[in-house]
């Protein structure tokens, strides 16, 4: 039998080759059993019980924020307190001073603009370090917002914990800093 392997036959049958450990290791003898990796909501056993929402909010100097919607808010309440909201939501200072909004609701059925279950308030590094720590220990969504500008959705999410960025606006400069290896090396000037 006389086969011709061609380079685009080698090239296809690596590429097979390196991806079968992948598929064949679900059905190996005795594999663990791996389901996919789901994030704890308020409705499930899991969920960190208020004691630990309040360690929480010790570890970040009480900026610990229980996340409501302005606009479930004012869904609920309805009149008056609807339209002065209205109003404020056009001023763009107001919707990134408040953690349960973002600059957009949605895109038209692609998504829609769910707030947080809670949010840390960051003030300093330590408190984004908490926060992380948190969400790893307890298997919680974790999203992070500074000004709410997110078009695409990502700073917010339901049932997560957001570490709310907007405190953390100052910028510290250290002309001194020299990275990990590079002691040494030249230093080039932007000038």
């Amino acid at each position: 039998m006389n086969v011709r392997l061609s380079r685009r036959r080698l090239i296809e049958g690596t590429g097979l080759a390196a991806l079968m450990p992948m598929f064949a290791a679900p059905f190996a003898a005795g594999a663990p059993a791996n389901p996919p990796l789901r994030r704890v909501r308020p409705s499930d056993p899991a969920w960190p019980s208020p004691m630990l929402w309040e360690r929480l909010s010790r570890a970040v100097g009480g900026r610990l924020i229980k996340v409501q919607s302005p606009l479930a808010e004012c869904a609920a309440a309805g009149g008056g307190s609807c339209e002065a909201l209205f109003k404020a939501l056009k001023n763009p200072y107001y919707i990134n001073s408040q953690a349960g909004l973002t600059q957009t609701l949605g895109w038209a059925d692609a998504w829609i603009s769910v707030p947080s279950a809670y949010a840390v308030a960051a003030a300093k590094t330590t408190d984004v370090v908490a926060a992380v720590n948190f969400a790893r220990d307890n298997n919680l969504r974790l999203v992070v917002k500074g000004g709410g500008h997110s078009y695409q959705g990502t700073s917010s999410a339901p049932d997560s914990l957001l570490v709310w960025t907007r405190g953390m606006d100052g910028i510290t400069l250290h002309e001194a800093f020299v990275g990990a290896g590079c002691a040494g090396l030249r230093r080039r000037s932007l000038r």
